[in-house]
């Protein structure tokens, strides 16, 4: 009678360690499926997004062409090709740049969308190109309206063509509120861009 009552409470204890699995195993499909779900919709959010971005520009690109074809309309803006290079500095006759997830390059037009998703209630922030001397110069004019701070940065660049031959645009000069940024914090600024890009 004692192993009897043992074994029926072996055998009870293992029908609920089994219940329990099934009830483990259909809690797992479940979020299995919740996964696949989220990463769907994270695809066709991400797909969809690509898809605006690339209307936006092309009607950005229309609206360049209309107003340079205007008389006086002339407007400087450096061209997709300038913009999608990789963007690099150069430190102790090293070219140095960012490189992210998928081996894909950082180039000035991350750098300028970076700039721009700053933009906030209390951050405004205006850029605007011009051409000097063969370099496009880049004025960002950001303002902070909770902390009332006012900044003036002028990044002037190039394209340089590096020993390896390949085509990079180069930060020559980066100047913040009057001051010419040194070597060192450019290279500060592009290790924190590394960081991002592969957040």
């Amino acid at each position: 009678m004692a192993f009897a009552r043992e074994l029926g409470g072996v055998l009870a204890k293992m029908s609920d360690v089994l219940q329990n699995q099934s009830l483990f195993r259909s809690e797992i499909r479940s979020l299995r499926d919740e996964v696949a779900e989220l990463r769907r919709e994270r695809r066709e959010s991400e797909k969809r997004h690509a898809e605006r971005v690339e209307v936006l520009e092309r009607e950005m690109e229309g609206l360049r062409r209309k107003l340079s074809a205007k008389p006086g309309g002339n407007i400087d803006f450096p061209p997709a090709s300038y913009l999608e290079r990789p963007l690099v500095i150069r430190a102790e006759g090293e070219f140095l740049g960012v490189l992210g997830k998928g081996r894909k390059h950082f180039s000035l037009k991350d750098f300028v969308q970076l700039i721009e998703h700053k933009v906030s209630d209390s951050m405004a922030v205006e850029t605007s190109w011009s051409r000097r001397d063969g370099h496009w110069v880049l004025v960002i004019r950001t303002e902070d309206a909770q902390k009332g701070r006012e900044q003036n940065i002028v990044v002037v660049t190039k394209q340089t063509t590096t020993p390896s031959r390949n085509e990079v645009t180069e930060i020559i000069r980066l100047n913040i509120d009057g001051n010419d940024a040194p070597d060192a914090l450019l290279l500060t600024l592009f290790r924190q861009l590394r960081a991002v890009f592969n957040g």
